[in-house]
């Protein structure tokens, strides 16, 4: 059976992939004189590429608080571990919270140039803090060996 712990380093490759395609696919929907909100396929496809990265960062979280335990059990100094625990959930609630009100302003039907590019600059910082999560993830596996098996 898979250990819940491995859960958590899956889920977190949903919202690194596609945040970013999300992101360009909004870029192009303002680009090309519409806006995020609209109900072009651009916009409609940003939109449900950034409700899939929310979804799977949320999940990352969730799993990412049992691989944090698991970790602490082993013996990883929670020091070690708090940044990227804590940006983890900012990244999550970021992106959660952005993907609800982009939600919210479409079913409204808002036909705002302004805001859209104020959500395209706000998921420019969700994707910055997203990558710098990913980093110290990074750190944790490849320089203190969290939650990996050594090998004989």
């Amino acid at each position: 059976m898979i250990d819940m712990a491995h859960i958590h380093p899956m889920l977190v490759h949903f919202p690194l992939a596609l945040l970013p395609i999300a992101l360009v696919t909004q870029a192009v929907a303002l680009t090309g004189g519409g806006t995020l909100f609209s109900r072009t396929c651009s916009a409609k496809t940003g939109m449900l590429l950034l409700l899939l990265a929310a979804a799977g960062a949320i999940l990352a979280a969730v799993f990412g608080d049992i691989a944090f335990d698991r970790a602490l059990e082993s013996g990883v100094p929670m020091s070690a571990m708090e940044d990227h625990e804590e940006l983890g959930t900012l990244s999550a609630i970021a992106l959660g919270g952005l993907a609800a009100v982009e939600v919210w302003l479409y079913a409204r039907n808002t036909d705002s140039r302004m805001l859209s590019a104020g959500f395209l600059l706000a998921g420019v910082v969700v994707l910055a803090t997203v990558l710098t999560t990913a980093w110290f993830g990074g750190q944790l596996v490849y320089d203190l060996g969290v939650n990996v098996t050594r090998g004989a």
